[in-house]
């Protein structure tokens, strides 16, 4: 008997080839300490139809995965932004975003006129060379350093570099492949930038926490809505002749807020990145690579300017940092390292000019190059630059950056649950709901059915955090458990849980690492927030209180108002230094609610 074999074809082998490279390609290069970015790219020309021929030249199923890949690769560049350190960097963020941007802007456009580029091929090239990548961001955050000014002002002068080169691309691919006068075309575009900024920041959060509202706001509901909600931004800019990748960064910026940091659905979304979305764009970038044209002069004469104007305007900018933001020559190095690595708008770039046709096979060699030695040249200066930086003795953490609700019954008081999300919100936060309860053998299946409601709440509610059952404990003693078990910076219960019978009135546990907030009172909304703590009172509970007001929208967090003299609907802030001071104060007025800070025992927990 015969048997009738045939060689293996069709979208199984494609993927099958795909995703070798992506679990393989990496993980070899890593071992001769090169980024796994280059083995994803070596490995996409290994099996393209310059290499190996395993996907042919013709393929459409990998390009097209790439594409989704990169649309989500611009999403997270916007989404995974410090917007808070932004905000406390504003200043220098904006003053060195611009010199990071236009130093290498400039080089770039001049390189293009020495290489007889035309005019939009030039301002294309400019842009991609000026935009850059925060790989090595991770890198500096070990090390403690994210909270330093000149890493923070190189966080943010990420948002302003990368929405200028999109910016610019936007301009530059809409002029090439749109049809009419410069001046209409020109109009076309800023009509539609302005409708695509108005529809991500005003439209989009509020249909995405809807939709999440609506279904249920689990895990895979938030991540769907987040994915949905880039690639309808991306559909939406295509519709004005603008790139996707526009549209997917914008959604990012978006939806920044919605979600948190140290949130599940950022998890996930740091998951699908990393092994899915990210890999596959970076091998579908590969299969361009053309070792023939890699080796050609022209090739070569491509890549020595591109790095002399990216990584000489960058090496300038951070040069020009020491004396226009005072930050020392050790701090500019780092701002060097941050803002050189061109990955994500780089590669975005450059794909979109070579689809449209400003960009031929060798520029884009030539920028694959550029992305090599740039990545090589920054990760061999970290190690000495982020040494010379010393960390900051304490890293002071977002009040809101992780809330414990700690409730005995499911749902939760309807006041405590709306502070620890209020708190959470002003600081791009996650609340993690803890459920107290008492030993008893008997009552398993009602902690079961509890915990399942507790969840059901925290995914209307979009608390995106983690859900814990405490047990064999009072809620009171739960308070500092509960505080370092979730690395918590808030703790927020109801104070009738707190103060229940078989709580003796001490203070918590020492070394309580968080602020502790007791909600009281027969609010049934929060509509206005006063602070009830003495206005010249230079304690920490007072400073405290002033914080936690300041954070829950208090428009005069300095103002003060006796407890008895709160009005229906508004809620209270006062600082005590402890559960004794807190059970010894009046209650609200009726129609009136209070919220009793506490401040931490200790320090917080690791950053």
């Amino acid at each position: 008997m015969t048997l009738a074999l045939q060689a293996p074809e069709g979208a199984a082998l494609d993927f099958l080839v795909l995703f070798a490279v992506v679990l393989g390609g990496p993980a070899l290069v890593e071992r001769a300490r090169i980024p796994g970015i280059i083995g994803l790219l070596l490995g996409g020309f290994l099996v393209g139809p310059n290499g190996l021929g395993l996907i042919g030249a013709g393929n459409e199923t990998i390009p097209e995965l790439g594409e989704l890949g990169l649309l989500f690769l611009m999403f997270s560049a916007g989404v995974e932004l410090d917007l808070a350190l932004l905000r406390r960097s504003r200043t220098t963020a904006v003053g060195f975003g611009l010199l990071t941007f236009t130093l290498p802007f400039v080089a770039g456009i001049a390189a293009g006129a020495v290489l007889g580029f035309s005019t939009p091929a030039a301002l294309l090239l400019g842009s991609l060379v000026a935009s850059h990548t925060l790989l090595l961001y991770p890198t500096v955050r070990e090390a403690g350093l994210a909270s330093n000014r000149a890493v923070a002002s190189a966080v943010g002068a990420t948002v302003l570099t990368d929405t200028i080169a999109l910016a610019v691309l936007a301009v530059v691919a809409g002029t090439e492949t749109g049809s009419g006068s410069t001046a209409r075309i020109v109009g076309e575009l800023v009509a539609g930038l302005t409708v695509l900024t108005a529809v991500s920041f005003v439209v989009l959060p509020r249909a995405a926490h809807a939709v999440t509202v609506r279904l249920g706001g689990d895990g895979t509901v938030r991540f769907l809505v987040t994915l949905v909600s880039f690639l309808a931004m991306a559909a939406l800019a295509e519709v004005f002749g603008i790139e996707g990748i526009v549209g997917a960064f914008f959604a990012g910026l978006a939806m920044n807020p919605l979600v948190p940091k140290h949130g599940q659905t950022m998890h996930r979304l740091e998951f699908a990145g990393s092994a899915l979305f990210v890999p596959v764009f970076l091998v579908s970038t590969g299969l361009l690579l053309d070792p023939a044209v890699l080796v050609e002069t022209e090739t070569l004469r491509f890549a020595a300017l591109f790095v002399v104007a990216c990584l000489g305007g960058k090496a300038v900018a951070a040069a020009l940092s020491i004396p226009a933001f005072r930050t020392t020559r050790a701090e500019a190095g780092l701002m060097f390292v941050l803002t050189v690595p061109q990955a994500a708008a780089t590669l975005a770039a450059t794909v979109v000019g070579f689809e449209i046709g400003l960009f031929g096979t060798a520029v884009v060699n030539a920028v694959l190059v550029l992305i090599l030695v740039s990545i090589v040249v920054a990760s061999a200066a970290a190690g000495p630059f982020v040494r010379a930086v010393e960390p900051p003795a304490v890293v002071e953490r977002p009040l809101g950056e992780r809330v414990a609700l700690l409730v005995t019954s499911a749902p939760p008081p309807p006041l405590a649950a709306e502070v620890a999300a209020r708190l959470a919100r002003a600081d791009s936060g996650v609340v993690d709901a803890v459920l107290v309860r008492r030993p008893d053998r008997h009552a398993a299946a009602t902690h079961t059915g509890e915990l399942a409601a507790l969840a059901a709440y925290a995914a209307r509610a979009g608390f995106d955090g983690a859900l814990r059952l405490e047990v064999d404990r009072p809620l009171a003693a739960a308070l500092a458990s509960g505080a370092r078990a979730l690395d918590a910076t808030a703790v927020v219960a109801h104070a009738a849980d707190a103060f229940d019978a078989g709580v003796a009135p001490g203070d918590p546990p020492p070394g309580a690492p968080a602020t502790v907030v007791l909600v009281t009172g027969t609010a049934t909304t929060i509509g206005g927030v006063v602070v009830c703590s003495p206005a010249p009172d230079p304690s920490a509970p007072a400073r405290m209180a002033q914080a936690v007001a300041r954070a829950l929208g208090a428009r005069d967090p300095g103002g003060h108002r006796p407890v008895d003299g709160l009005r229906a609907g508004e809620l209270g802030v006062v600082g005590v230094p402890g559960l004794a001071a807190a059970r010894a104060l009046p209650g609200p007025p009726a129609g009136a609610a209070l919220a009793v800070v506490i401040p931490p025992a200790g320090p917080p927990g690791p950053a």
